[in-house]
């Protein structure tokens, strides 16, 4: 054994000389025979641990984290001494001697050779013209900023020395940042140019504090305490922060661009002002506008991004001397309220960050795994903090004179965003970000929007966080008066009510066919009379303004005759659809309380038990008074009062998903003033043919049944076995020549695999609109009916709108290329008596592109919800860009 110990090679590492790593005898067998010549395993920071995973992995970003330094070296140059002082500077610090290695080992190990060779070399351009020169410098110099490191060959930096002219020379410092964080950077380049003057001794020089140590305190750290810490910081967050949906795609170039923004030097000087009058870190109010300004954009109150932090802990002596990657990427959670002081909100932040300073070393992968998602942002703010600035010294010596000559990289990542913010008399912002996610101008735009946040904190820290004006007034004034308020005059009947336009029709038309239901019919003389016959009939036993009628009704002609019978007497109709549960029927007929329901035999079976002052139409008792009833239009002498348009035309309740069903009250003229504000539109008349699809308690059905009526049109009442067989009702739309179809999305598709399979009628149809509403289209799935349709013929239009604001609020119409292109719903532009505003929770107008409440204002408001003063109140409010009392 003595023998075998004494002979060359013998011997060997085992895992005991490396305590810092875990690893196995023949993984450290195995890295002897790879790297001979060792002197120590070191495991990997956090941030170390991502970055080798990129560069191994990523391909693409592999180049996104080389950091290039260049100095101008003028005077008299020892080139010897130079790169002598360069390998002096391998020599002094063991982590710049680091390969990373990961392959065949369980955890990634940093490897620190004895000795490696330096990477040195030296290009002449002195012979050059300036012009010539300068090109090739700037060409050399983006070459080698691109050039990749291969992690697992020691040294991962490299130095060139180019000869310019006679005395001048640029010194080219490469490294990737796997090695150095911007602290250590000026240290390096202080000690580099120390050890220039001692022609590469460092006896000069004050003891270095190992990386190693570094790496030893974090493997002291409380691992378990740590998690929980964060595990709490980030419970009951739902879901990550992402200011570019498709952040998960790859870079295309693999590089990050750069565009620089310099504060005014008062508000930098302001702001620095308010963070010391408060107590707060500059860091902490530009983490604070950035937090605000990002969950304003993403439409949220919990918004997280990434920081950096130093990650030197003050307890470690020699930290502020030491060399290598101390900082850390971590995620930073922001919650706040819009009605909440800014102030506030600052300074919970830094609160909450303060707590979290001695957790500051865990991994974001493990915060990741503890928050419970795979990614938690894709925005990073690095607010860059060196001490005592040195990174802005030149360093000094005798004759030589050196100076600054740029860098290259060190604030790119491979984040869609990343802002470096540095401190001085004008604040720098420095945003990095992906070309093929960001353009340009939208970075520069977000850059502004974060200076106005930061403006609006100088000037007065406890505004509500909700108050604070992140778009340019020009971009307020287009989104408030170019795109939301689409109001302008138009000529409208709205002062006229439902029953006098149709009346002025079956004057005009007598005989001309208004309703159709199977194979009856009725003119609009003859639905003139029969309607003016109910209606008396209602008059006399008391119905009028303000009072409401139930309808329980099949389709039929006598369900058209009873609803415009019942807007003759100026009462609102409530329409029951006896499909429903009894006691959602119940519910509505006791909170209207009507003065009568009319229904038939048959459907009174249908309705709950306590239904009362029942209109039996078939009943030859109600017969008999229709019979002997006035066939002429009632008058208002006739009324109980004069009818007005402002009178309610309907109560429809909605569908109670959130509750208790509401009743939407919606006056007479909210339904003439749609019509008359589509019209250039649409341009409805005598010869269109229309379907009433829908139920008459689906408010769809108030555009079918009066956009045909008040237009001189006919109207086809289909029958409900015919409206759930997509077949059969296409051979209706082409038998009675129907022009204007109006379907909900499910519907249509249905309509359109019977189209594809009865290609014999669609020679037949005469369709010259289809308007969608009341579910969300999605665009792509009308690629089947443009296949076989032109574009025109019919043209398609969707519509959005709900109960409480008339049926429709917007149009958008369609075509080919928009089914091809888009997959989610367009609803377009608003209705041109409408503003249509998409607000924050602060009700202030969101930028283009940011998700918000969609809020309508304008003449299609419903007045409210039946006997629902504080619903009433609460969803409809004061409009605060209208004019004084108007609602949204």
């Amino acid at each position: 054994m003595a023998t075998h110990a004494n002979q060359a090679g013998a011997g060997g590492f085992t895992p005991s000389d490396f305590p810092l790593v875990a690893i196995a005898q023949d993984h450290l067998e195995q890295l002897e025979r790879q790297l001979p010549a060792f002197e120590d395993i070191l495991p990997l920071s956090a941030l170390q641990q991502g970055l080798l995973f990129h560069t191994r992995y990523d391909q693409d970003e592999a180049t996104a984290y080389i950091i290039q330094q260049r100095f101008n070296l003028a005077g008299p140059l020892d080139v010897s001494a130079l790169r002598a002082a360069a390998t002096a500077l391998l020599q002094r610090h063991a982590n710049l001697r680091a390969a990373f290695l990961h392959d065949g080992l369980q955890e990634p190990v940093q490897v620190i050779a004895r000795e490696v060779t330096l990477p040195w070399q030296e290009i002449d351009l002195s012979s050059l013209r300036p012009e010539a020169r300068d090109a090739e410098l700037a060409r050399w110099l983006q070459a080698d900023a691109i050039l990749p490191f291969d992690p697992a060959q020691a040294p991962l930096l490299r130095f060139a020395l180019i000869r310019l002219a006679p005395g001048l020379a640029r010194l080219v410092f490469t490294s990737h940042h796997i090695l150095l964080d911007g602290w250590s950077m000026p240290i390096l380049v202080d000690e580099l140019f120390s050890l220039y003057r001692s022609r590469g001794s460092a006896a000069g020089l004050p003891p270095s504090a190992p990386y190693r140590n570094y790496l030893a305190w974090l493997a002291q750290q409380d691992r378990s305490a740590a998690q929980k810490a964060w595990q709490d910081a980030f419970a009951g967050l739902a879901e990550s922060t992402a200011l570019t949906p498709t952040s998960t795609m790859p870079s295309s170039s693999g590089r990050q661009e750069i565009t620089v923004h310099h504060l005014p030097a008062e508000l930098s000087g302001a702001l620095e002002k308010q963070a010391r009058t408060h107590g707060l870190t500059l860091n902490t109010l530009l983490q604070g506008a950035w937090g605000m300004l990002l969950g304003r954009l993403t439409g949220r109150n919990d918004a997280v991004f990434g920081i950096t932090v130093s990650g030197r802990p003050p307890e470690l002596p020699g930290v502020e001397r030491m060399v290598g990657l101390f900082i850390n990427t971590l995620p930073l959670r922001l919650r706040f309220k819009m009605s909440e002081p800014a102030i506030e909100t600052l300074k919970r932040l830094q609160n909450e960050q303060s707590s979290l300073m001695a957790h500051q070393h865990l991994g974001l992968p493990d915060i990741q795994r503890l928050a419970g998602l795979p990614t938690l942002f894709d925005t990073l703010l690095v607010f860059e903090s060196f001490p005592a600035d040195a990174s802005a010294r030149n360093p000094k010596m005798d004759e030589l004179q050196i100076s600054r000559a740029g860098s290259h990289g060190g604030d790119t990542t491979h984040y869609p965003l990343s802002i470096v913010a540095i401190p001085g008399e004008r604040l720098q912002l420095r945003a990095g970000y992906r070309p093929d996610l960001l353009a340009r101008a939208t970075v520069e735009q977000l850059v502004a929007r974060l200076q106005r946040v930061l403006e609006a904190i100088a000037a007065n820290p406890f505004q509500p966080v909700g108050q604070i004006e992140i778009t340019a007034p020009e971009e307020r004034a287009q989104i408030l008066s170019g795109w939301s308020s689409t109001a302008h005059a138009v000529h409208s009947a709205a002062e006229a009510t439902l029953p006098t336009l149709f009346e002025q029709h079956a004057a005009r038309t007598p005989e001309a066919t208004a309703l159709v239901f199977e194979d009856a019919s009725l003119t609009y003389a003859e639905l003139n009379a029969r309607a003016n016959q109910l209606a008396h009939h209602l008059i006399a036993q008391g119905v009028g303004p303000e009072g409401f009628v139930a309808i329980a009704l099949p389709r039929s002609l006598e369900l058209i005759v009873s609803l415009l019978a019942v807007l003759k007497t100026g009462a609102a109709y409530l329409p029951l659809d006896v499909d429903y549960p009894k006691d959602r029927l119940a519910f509505m007929l006791e909170d209207a309380a009507p003065a009568c329901t009319i229904t038939d035999t048959a459907t009174s079976t249908l309705l709950p038990s306590d239904a009362h002052a029942l209109v039996m139409l078939d009943h030859p008792a109600t017969s008999d008074v229709l019979a002997r009833a006035s066939r002429a239009d009632p008058t208002d002498a006739q009324r109980r009062h004069p009818l007005r348009p402002t009178h309610p035309a309907y109560v429809i309740y909605t569908s109670g998903s959130t509750g208790r069903p509401k009743g939407v009250i919606i006056p007479q003229q909210n339904v003439v003033r749609l019509l008359d504000t589509t019209e250039d539109w649409f341009r409805f008349g005598q010869d269109d043919v229309w379907t009433m699809f829908h139920s008459h308690a689906f408010d769809f059905s108030v555009w079918e049944i009066w956009g045909a009526l008040l237009r001189g049109g006919r109207l086809v009442v289909v029958p409900s076995t015919v409206s759930r067989s997509p077949a059969e009702f296409l051979r209706l739309l082409v038998r009675e020549r129907v022009t204007i179809l109006n379907q909900t999305p499910s519907a249509f598709h249905q309509l359109v695999q019977a189209d594809a399979e009865h290609p014999e009628l669609r020679a037949g149809l005469t369709l010259r609109r289809i308007i969608f509403g009341g579910e969300a289209l999605e665009l792509a799935r009308l690629k089947d009916w443009y296949a076989k349709h032109d574009d025109d013929a019919p043209l398609l239009v969707n519509m959005y709108g709900i109960t409480e604001t008339t049926v429709h609020v917007s149009y958008a119409a369609l075509n080919s290329a928009l089914a091809s292109g888009e997959s989610n719903s367009l609803i377009g532009r608003g209705i041109p008596d409408l503003q249509v505003y998409v607000l924050d929770a602060a009700l202030q107008p969101v930028p283009a592109g940011v998700p918000g409440e969609l809020y309508i204002a304008g003449a299609g408001l419903a007045r409210g919800y039946l006997h629902r003063p504080g619903l009433s109140a609460e969803r409809f409010i004061a409009n605060p860009f209208g004019s004084p009392g108007s609602r949204m």
